[in-house]
């Protein structure tokens, strides 16, 4: 057990200075010298320290706690199991009070990951601050783990794929390095391709994505091999392979059925009627649409994503009553999304009700003065095109033509920059 390190972490968590864990057993910079592990401290410095901590050095039950830690590590990537992660979780924090083990650092630095899952944001923040006062003394498998969650935080919190692009390969190229399970090796691969795929690095996305369908594959993980195949889908259709794009998602489609999990099933619902809108055959599209929003029992980022594209496609037939109901009965309930997901699904929502509703006004100050200058500072040129397009076709029909021509102008060439990724 690296004790310097172990004693920073329960100082920092009990907001105690050197100075405070010092007085009356050793200076501050010999405290500092074994905090960063640059002395051996004797055995009875150790035992004051620790008795001032109030930890006890017993690492008896190590096996126990290992076992343990892993179990919950794991269940972490287990959407369905948030009851049982919390229950865990508190178990393993009274483990730790009671004993101190190699194993401590390491769930410290996966509480990232659980306040991420659980919508904990504050949390999230604050334990990555505490952590960054030990980076400098994780092994290489606890940055590992330091370097994916800060991707996970970035792309999660931030909404900055860039950021999380970074840590990510870091965590990458440390894998040769470190013991590490096929599962943790896949999901590192899977997270690398979620993020090309945000960042529309199609070729990129869809190397990973059959990094990671590998190794699920060999260990008859599903469920994983399904988000997989979405991937692969979405990269297939934006390279305008339809055929590939279908029979990718209708196999994670069956593979959600035979795992009845309906989270993949609506998924892939959901990207086959993207897929046929793109093609504009909106009877399709609504079909596949309609399933996916039927599944859709919690509110959830996918939930809504489901929700706006189905408003949309019932705007653009023009089968306004149906757009208005599906408006009405969900746009109370984006309030109950986390703070990161809120405002861009907030925005959506506002554009399709001012336009349902011929409030012109309301809609053009929301697309103008709101959301485009948002979808800008987020380089979200995708959306960007179709709301550009969306207030150029409405200028259009106002006889507006220079302000129609201006945001037909701006849909063009954040279309360009599109075409660069």
């Amino acid at each position: 057990m690296e004790i310097g390190p172990l004693i920073k972490l329960h100082r920092i968590k009990q907001n105690m200075t050197q100075e405070d864990l010092a007085a009356g057993i050793v200076s501050e910079s010999y405290l500092s010298k074994i905090e960063n592990q640059k002395t051996d401290a004797s055995p009875e410095v150790i035992a004051l320290l620790c008795e001032r901590l109030g930890i006890q050095l017993n690492a008896e039950n190590e096996d126990m706690i290992k076992e343990k830690a892993e179990e919950w590590f794991n269940l972490l990537y287990v959407t369905q199991s948030r009851e049982e992660q919390d229950a865990r979780f508190k178990e393993l924090e009274e483990l730790f009070q009671n004993s101190n083990s190699d194993y401590e650092i390491l769930f410290e630095i996966h509480k990232i990951r659980y306040y991420l899952v659980s919508n904990q944001d504050g949390k999230t923040k604050d334990q990555i601050e505490k952590l960054s006062n030990l980076e400098y003394s994780f092994d290489s498998k606890q940055n590992f783990f330091w370097n994916k969650y800060l991707g996970n935080y970035y792309q999660i919190n931030e909404d900055d794929n860039i950021k999380a692009l970074h840590f990510y390969e870091i965590a990458e190229s440390l894998i040769k390095g470190i013991e590490l399970t096929e599962s943790d090796i896949a999901d590192i691969y899977y997270t690398l391709a979620v993020t090309h795929t945000k960042l529309i690095n199609n070729l990129k996305s869809m190397e990973y994505a059959n990094k990671a369908l590998e190794v699920f594959r060999q260990n008859y993980n599903f469920v994983r091999c399904a988000q997989c195949h979405i991937l692969l889908g979405i990269s297939y259709r934006r390279m305008h392979m339809v055929d590939m794009a279908i029979k990718q998602y209708n196999m994670a489609k069956h593979l959600g059925e035979i795992t009845e999990n309906s989270e993949v099933v609506q998924l892939s619902n959901h990207n086959l009627g993207y897929l046929h809108s793109t093609l504009g055959e909106s009877n399709e599209a609504i079909k596949y649409l309609e399933q996916a929003y039927e599944m859709g029992s919690n509110i959830t980022a996918t939930q809504f994503n489901t929700i706006i594209s189905l408003i949309k496609e019932y705007y653009n037939s023009e089968r306004l009553e149906e757009a208005k109901s599906i408006l009405e009965k969900n746009y109370h309930l984006v309030e109950e999304l986390p703070a990161h997901s809120k405002k861009t699904f907030k925005l959506e929502l506002d554009v399709y009700k001012y336009a349902i509703y011929n409030e012109y006004n309301q809609l053009e100050h929301t697309i103008i003065n709101e959301f485009l200058p948002y979808l800008a500072g987020k380089s979200d040129y995708a959306n960007i095109v179709n709301y550009a397009n969306m207030i150029g076709e409405h200028f259009e029909k106002q006889k507006k033509y220079k302000n129609a021509a201006h945001y037909y102008k701006m849909a063009s060439s954040n279309y360009q920059k599109l075409l660069k990724f």
